[in-house]
């Protein structure tokens, strides 16, 4: 009985909830609303339905109790009592590889992401699909300075493995600020995210750098640790954004920095600032980091592939407008959609005579890391 009620309260999560917002949100709503379940039974549910989206859009034919237990099998390693109660012959088969999983299965891996056609030439398209059964790690950027002590009081936990130059990859579910201090010791930063390093590097050292599409801050504080006399300026859409920023700036300690509101899909460019370096972190799809919240991969609309783009030509275009010879303009997604990344850069070339100096699509996949796209283009 305990079981079945855990499959039905599985299945009308999946029959209620409609990719609005982040699940993990969702999900905490819902179990603060059902109070009777303990935290077992809450930690069941929540790697039920995550497991559920992982299989992304393939097996559609099955029932979503069918799903449901296909992808708990397919995407955990552990034998469980709930498992065996409703497939045996899955548990027992639960440490098995994943290759040796999938023959098990009525699971046709490359629909798990049906836009083949629409992929970077760089990414493999079943090798991407197979990344989505595994939870991506939870990667932190040491800042500089604090290298020594940030791997001492990690090693403490047992958490040793250290990526160079600065990262360290820890399990899901760590608690960082438990042992350390976000942003002023760290930077909870995935692994792809810290390699756009090697696209902000420059010689003679910029002076001036502006984040045009800053979000939270996470490479203004990357830029800031590689330049730290660099003037920095940083805009986004949102004075909420904005505010997030601010107290993430002033953890890491960074105070001399200018901030402002711009709607760059709007905004005229003689009111923006020229700077030596550019990093436009453009809106996108975010498909190369759906890994991480799949629930996104199952709800996408394909529609948006090529609404992105639209969006992202304008935001360039007032950028680009503003670049003095001699700039570097730093372009990158978390996409893995073509049309948002290397057709952006030919959009560069054509339209502004950019010249790009490296082109690289950060793939993540291999290991346990999101996907990402970057181009270094100069003003000639």
């Amino acid at each position: 009985m305990k079981y079945e009620n855990q499959l039905r309260y599985a299945t009308q999560i999946i029959d209620t909830y409609r990719g609005d917002i982040p699940l993990h949100t969702w999900l905490k709503d819902y179990f603060r609303a059902n109070k009777q379940m303990g935290s077992r039974d809450r930690k069941q549910l929540s790697t039920l339905v995550y497991s559920f989206y992982r299989l992304g859009h393939a097996a559609a034919h099955q029932s979503v109790k069918d799903r449901l237990i296909t992808g708990l099998f397919l995407c955990t390693n552990q034998p469980t009592e709930f498992l065996a109660h409703f497939n045996q012959e899955y548990n027992a088969a639960i440490t098995n590889p994943l290759q040796e999983k999938l023959p098990k299965t009525d699971i046709n891996v490359t629909d798990i992401f049906p836009w083949k056609d629409e992929l970077s030439p760089a990414i493999d398209h079943k090798a991407f699909c197979l990344s989505f059964l595994r939870q991506p790690d939870l990667f932190l950027r040491i800042r500089p300075g604090q290298e020594t002590a940030v791997r001492s009081k990690l090693a403490e936990t047992g958490q040793t493995e250290f990526i160079p130059p600065a990262a360290m990859r820890l399990p899901n579910g760590f608690k960082v600020e438990d042992h350390l201090t976000p942003d002023k010791e760290v930077v909870i930063q995935d692994l792809s995210s810290q390699k756009v390093a090697e696209f902000l590097q420059s010689q003679p050292t910029p002076h001036t750098f502006w984040d045009a599409c800053a979000a939270s801050g996470g490479k203004s504080i990357l830029a800031h640790d590689l330049y730290p006399d660099m003037d920095l300026t940083v805009s986004d859409i949102r004075e909420s954004i904005l505010n997030n920023l601010r107290t993430r700036f002033a953890a890491a300690g960074i105070k001399k920095y200018h901030a402002f509101i711009a709607d760059l899909t709007q905004e005229h460019p003689k009111s923006l600032p020229v700077a030596h370096l550019v990093l436009a972190d453009v809106p996108c799809t975010g498909s190369g980091t759906w890994g991480r919240t799949p629930e996104d991969l199952f709800f996408f609309d394909p529609r948006k592939i090529n609404n992105y783009p639209i969006t992202q030509r304008k935001i360039l275009t007032n950028i680009a407008s503003r670049l003095a010879p001699g700039a570097t303009l730093v372009y990158c997604t978390c996409s893995v959609f073509k049309k948002e990344n290397e057709e952006m850069v030919t959009f560069l070339q054509e339209a502004f005579n950019l010249q790009p100096e490296r082109t690289e699509n950060l793939i993540g996949y291999p290991h346990r890391a999101d996907t990402l796209f970057a181009s270094r283009l100069s003003k000639l």
